[in-house]
C-alpha cells in the first residue's frame, strides 16, 4: 500500500485550484480550530423486555467546553484549577407511526450534565482531550428521529439522526455494527472501549468489530465487505474493495449477553456470560486492519446469502477513517509542499511545486514513500513527525514579526527536533541568550526585541 494519501484534505476541484494558491498555514489553523463533538447511537437487546436499549454515546472535545477558574480556597479542590458544566440533551420522537410523532411531541427527553475539571489552562483548551459518556433509553422497536443538543455556557452544538431504526430482534434481516477501539483480537468474556467518534474510526490504527445478528440462519452465508469511497457533493463512488471476509464459526461468540457501561470515564462494550439469560445473543468478532487503509471514506456492508443464492443486506455503514490530530499543513497540498523548503535543496523544492495538482501530489507522495519507516501501514511516522514540528514551531516561536516556522529557532527545531537540553543565560548588559544542546551540535540564540524574538548567533 502507498504510505499515505491526502484524499480528503487536498482541494481537488478545478475551480479551487486558483484559490489554493491563496490558502496559507494561518488560514488552515483557523479552519482547523472547530472543536469536535461526536455522537453515536447504538442499539442492544433487552432480554427482560420487548423494548430495546438505545445507548447514545458521545465525545466532547475539551476545547468546546467553557471552563471557569476556581477561586482559591483551602480545600483539596485547589488542584482543580478550572471547571466546566456541560449539558447534553436528547429529544427522541417516533417517526414511523403514532400520534405523538404526527403532533411533533417528544416520546422521550433525556439529559446528562456533569461538572468537568481541568488542572491547567492547556488541558482546558486541549484539542486531544475529551469528555466521554453516554445516555441510555429504553425504546420499543420502530423508527425514531433523535435530536441532540450539546451546550456549555454560551456554546451550543446540535445534531440529528433521522429515521434511526430500533430493530425487532425477531427480524433476521437487520444487524448492528459496534466499533471497538482496541488493536488486539478479543475473546469472550471481555470489556473493550468503544471507538466513540461518531460515524468514524481512528486513522492509522487497527480496531475490532462486533456484529450482532438477531437470528443466525445456519443455511445461509454471511459476508462482510468494506469498500473505499470517493464522495464529491452528491456523488458517491466505490473506488476499491479493501476488505472482504466470509463469517465463519471461528469468529462467532454464542452464549453471552452484551452491555454498554461507563468504565474509567469512557463507554465500553462488554460481553458477559449469559448462562441464566432466557435468550443468549450471538455475535461475530472480527479484526479490521484499518492501519492499512487510506485516510478516506468507506462503506461497510454485511450481506446474507441464502441457500437459494439470493442476497440481502443486513447492515450498512458509511464512515470515515478520521485523523483527529492531523498536522495543520496536511490539510492542503500546496501548504504542505511549501513547508518542505526547510529540508529540500532549491532545485528539488522548485520541482516539487511545478506542474498540475496531480503531478505535485504524486511527487509529494513519492518523496515520503521513499522515507517511510513502516511501508506496510498507511501512517507514515517520519512524515507526521516533520509536519508536527512545523506546528510546534508556529505555536512556540511565533512573534508579531514573523510566524514561528520562519524564525531561527523554528528552523532549527524543524530540522533537528527537540534538543536534549535547553538553557537560558542573562549576561550583564547583554541580551538574553538561549542555548540548545543536541548530541552532536549546539545552537546559541540571542534575544533581539525582548518579545520572544531570538536570532541564531552561533553553531558549534
Amino acid at each position: 500500500m502507498a504510505s499515505w494519501i491526502l484524499v480528503l484534505f487536498i482541494l481537488s476541484c478545478s475551480s479551487a485550484e486558483l484559490l489554493a494558491q491563496r490558502i496559507t498555514y494561518e488560514s488552515l489553523r483557523m479552519r482547523d480550530r472547530q472543536p469536535n463533538v461526536f455522537f453515536e447511537h447504538l442499539v442492544l437487546p433487552d432480554p427482560a423486555s420487548d423494548n430495546k436499549n438505545l445507548y447514545t454515546i458521545f465525545r466532547i472535545e475539551n476545547n468546546f467546553l467553557s471552563y471557569r477558574r476556581y477561586r482559591d480556597t483551602d480545600s483539596p479542590e485547589d488542584q482543580r484549577r478550572f471547571y466546566a458544566e456541560p449539558t447534553v440533551r436528547l429529544t427522541i420522537r417516533r417517526s414511523d407511526s403514532g400520534e405523538s410523532a404526527s403532533q411533533g411531541s417528544p416520546d422521550a427527553i433525556r439529559t446528562w450534565n456533569e461538572t468537568i475539571y481541568a488542572e491547567t489552562f492547556e488541558q482546558a483548551q486541549s484539542t486531544t482531550s475529551f469528555v466521554q459518556n453516554m445516555i441510555r433509553t429504553s425504546l420499543a422497536p420502530g423508527k425514531y428521529d433523535i435530536e441532540s443538543t450539546t451546550s456549555s455556557e454560551n456554546r451550543s452544538r446540535r445534531g440529528r439522526a433521522s429515521g434511526f431504526q430500533v430493530a425487532d430482534t425477531s427480524n433476521s434481516e437487520i444487524a448492528y455494527f459496534y466499533f471497538l477501539d482496541t488493536p488486539s483480537e478479543l475473546s469472550a468474556p471481555f470489556e473493550a472501549p468503544l471507538m466513540n467518534m461518531g460515524r468514524n474510526v481512528a486513522f492509522g490504527r487497527d480496531h475490532q468489530l462486533a456484529i450482532w445478528i438477531p437470528d443466525i440462519n445456519e443455511q445461509a452465508d454471511y459476508r462482510l465487505e468494506i469498500d473505499q469511497l470517493r464522495i464529491r457533493r452528491q456523488d458517491t463512488t466505490n473506488v476499491d474493495r479493501v476488505f472482504e471476509y466470509t463469517l465463519d464459526n471461528d469468529h462467532m461468540v454464542a452464549g453471552y449477553s452484551a452491555d454498554i457501561r461507563q468504565i474509567n470515564d469512557r463507554p465500553h462494550f462488554e460481553l458477559v456470560s449469559s448462562v441464566d439469560a432466557p435468550a443468549p445473543e450471538q455475535y461475530y468478532l472480527l479484526h479490521i486492519p484499518n492501519s492499512t487503509f487510506e485516510n478516506a471514506h468507506y462503506r461497510m456492508k454485511l450481506i446474507k446469502k441464502s441457500g437459494n443464492g439470493e442476497e440481502s443486506g443486513l447492515a450498512e455503514r458509511v464512515y470515515q477513517s478520521l485523523w483527529l490530530d492531523m498536522p495543520v499543513s496536511l490539510l492542503n497540498l500546496d501548504v504542505a509542499i511549501n513547508m518542505m523548503e526547510y529540508i529540500l535543496d532549491d532545485e528539488t523544492f522548485r520541482a516539487m511545486r511545478r506542474g498540475s495538482r496531480s503531478e505535485r501530489e504524486q511527487r509529494f507522495r513519492d518523496f515520503w514513500k521513499e522515507r517511510d519507516p513502516s511501508p506496510d501501514r498507511e501512517y507514515n511516522e517520519l512524515m507526521v513527525e516533520y509536519f508536527r514540528r512545523i506546528d510546534y514551531a508556529y505555536e512556540n516561536f511565533t512573534t508579531p514579526q514573523s510566524p514561528g516556522y520562519e524564525s531561527d529557532q523554528g528552523r532549527v527545531y524543524i530540522r533537528n527536533g527537540e534538543p536534549n537540553r535547553r538553557e537560558r543565560n542573562f549576561p550583564p548588559n547583554q541580551p538574553a541568550r538561549e542555548i540548545w544542546h543536541y548530541s552532536d551540535r549546539t545552537f546559541v540564540f540571542e534575544a533581539t526585541t525582548g518579545f520572544g524574538d531570538y536570532r541564531l548567533i552561533e553553531r558549534r
